[in-house]
């Protein structure tokens, strides 16, 4: 099974192999890019990988193989993205930002759920 996406939410098997493809990134600098799975009860990060930005296209791929997804506990959780270029770090997922009326907008993070692993396989 590859990683299921609804809307922004994540959806993988534990041991599974898969890839997460986010587009409209900004272009204008050669970002080092990365997904960060976290507990939203203790805001901890459970596991963080970088993705292969392309930056003419401002895509961003993130693979996510049998080491990762076989040492993910199974739950749902939440992630963020972060671009990091030149000293500077933003998170970009989840989005928070000033509105119209000067008030503090922060997004509902996207869900990462991982499902149990249900056949070894062999590879």
């Amino acid at each position: 099974m590859a990683i299921l996406n609804e809307g922004k939410d994540l959806y993988i098997r534990k041991g599974d192999t898969g890839n997460a493809v986010f587009k409209k990134l900004p272009k204008d600098k050669n970002y080092s890019v990365y997904l960060s799975i976290y507990d939203p009860d203790t805001f901890k990060i459970i596991k963080e990988i970088q993705g292969t930005f392309n930056q003419s296209e401002g895509v961003v791929a993130f693979s996510f193989g049998v080491d990762i997804t076989d040492n993910l506990p199974v739950g749902d959780w939440e992630y963020g993205l972060k671009i990091c270029a030149d000293g500077a770090e933003d998170t970009i997922l989840p989005r928070a930002y000033i509105d119209e009326a000067g008030e503090l907008i922060r997004d509902v993070a996207p869900k990462f759920t991982v499902w149990e692993k249900v056949t070894e396989g062999v590879e």
